[in-house]
């Protein structure tokens, strides 16, 4: 039995069975025109994409974060242009960061560099016919994209190690009916519930990010990262999440990379084959400059890991779950309200008399009798004890409480246009809901699905 393993192996050896690969696009010195005209189309695009990455961390670290940013403004600018001039689109079209990444001058945009990358891939096809191949520039490019994933994988990823992109439940969301959120907002909850979870999927993210660093784990990374951005992408498709656009982008990335190995990861998963091993060509072959890029890519490494670690930390104690909470931070449950010396009874058509007050971390909320909640900012005065709330959408609008606290009921006393207002309410604990006491269970003798 062993005598026929070892010839067969033999055999193999002396029929290349055992041949190394390169990182080539294929073992071919010429490619073909589709291959060609692909590539340039690909370049071109992803270029547009990805730029001014990684420049604009020189912002960051001399503390200029707009140096580069003409370049999105340019592109932001004529995207608007010609969405109004040559799209016929006739609504506002919002720029400037909003938190969405799917407004329509980012439809357009993409449109654009679409645009572009094509009239430039035909371009380029007419001056440079003659070229068999981009083997090495395909080589920098691919190196050029996986450091941006790896850099977009670090960046989302230490925002989930440190719970900071799902900070926590807030005062609002506790008191919010499952009907009445947002399909983005559901989602949102779900992650920011489980600490463990999203850790989880935070570090699945930077380990992705970490085998995109190195050639010879490239592969792994690139598969991880396609799972999981392919992952995010079918969420934000399916809870309306507006980053539909920017994943998917970053899905294409991962497959772009994936390409030049597409038949040995068919051949090895799928289809039982022998694999051929790879050899990894250096970028040059004078020693001097080997050892810069060694060192190059320590400092970077070293950088990636300081920079986002500490931006996360930071965001943490400036918005997320160390950040300092008000000093009435807490959901009141109104048992009494008297307006003018009338107590007004808990009618749920009522759209004045109050049914709870939520202190949020940055907001505190009015909720009346018929479930609908008006926004404020607060300053409160723990040392005289009073309360002023302003109106967010008229900063004219502004109250102010006394307030205080006796037989665990908070009382809240005012005059607010030529009304009395005195208001006792009860604080509800978090603690109280089920969604935060319930805890976690190694041994569940029967569901608790509630």
């Amino acid at each position: 039995m062993l005598s026929n393993i070892s010839l067969d192996l033999a055999f193999q050896k002396n029929h290349s069975y055992f041949m190394e690969v390169t990182q080539d696009i294929s073992e071919k010195t010429t490619w073909s025109i589709t291959t060609k005209i692909t590539f340039r189309f690909f370049f071109v695009y992803m270029f547009l994409n990805i730029f001014p990455f990684p420049l604009y961390y020189i912002g960051s670290i001399i503390g200029e974060d707009d140096l580069f940013s003409f370049y999105s403004d340019w592109f932001e600018q004529l995207s608007i242009w010609i969405g109004k001039n040559i799209l016929s689109i006739k609504y506002e079209m919002p720029t400037g960061p909003n938190g969405s990444g799917d407004t329509t001058t980012d439809y357009v945009f993409q449109f654009v560099i679409t645009v572009v990358a094509l009239v430039a891939t035909v371009m380029w096809s007419i001056l440079d016919r003659k070229r068999q191949s981009y083997d090495k520039i395909f080589l920098y490019l691919r190196t050029f994209v996986r450091y941006y994933l790896a850099f977009t994988m670090f960046s989302y990823g230490f925002y989930k190690v440190i719970p900071l992109q799902f900070s926590e439940l807030s005062n609002f969301d506790l008191i919010k009916t499952v009907g009445n959120q947002s399909p983005m907002g559901l989602m949102w909850n779900f992650m920011e519930f489980s600490d463990t979870y999203t850790r989880f999927s935070g570090f699945v993210e930077v380990i992705a990010g970490i085998f995109l660093l190195y050639r010879r784990t490239v592969v792994l990374g690139t598969i991880l990262t396609v799972a999981v951005m392919f992952n995010i992408f079918m969420m934000n498709m399916s809870y309306d999440i507006p980053v539909k656009l920017y994943s998917g982008l970053l899905t294409i990335m991962g497959i772009f990379l994936l390409i030049p190995d597409l038949k040995r990861i068919l051949d090895f998963f799928i289809l039982n084959k022998v694999v051929n091993s790879k050899t990894i060509l250096p970028y040059t072959d004078k020693e001097k400059t080997k050892k810069a890029i060694i060192g190059l890519k320590i400092i970077t490494v070293l950088f990636l890991f300081y920079y986002n670690i500490n931006d996360a930390i930071e965001g943490e104690e400036k918005w997320g779950k160390k950040a300092k909470k008000p000093a009435l931070y807490g959901i009141y449950e109104v048992e009494s309200f008297v307006k003018n010396g009338d107590i007004m009874p808990p009618l749920t058509t009522d759209t004045i008399r109050w049914k709870r007050l939520i202190v949020g971390k940055r907001s505190l909320g009015i909720q009346t009798m018929d479930e609908k909640i008006k926004y404020f900012n607060e300053e409160t005065d723990t040392i005289v004890k009073t309360l002023q709330i302003t109106n967010r959408k008229d900063s004219t609008d502004i109250q102010r409480f006394i307030y205080k606290f006796k037989d665990s009921l908070y009382t809240f006393e005012s005059i607010y246009k030529s009304d009395t207002l005195k208001i006792e309410a009860k604080k509800k604990e978090r603690e109280e809901f089920l969604l935060i006491n319930r805890g976690f269970h190694w041994i569940n003798e029967f569901p608790f699905n509630r």
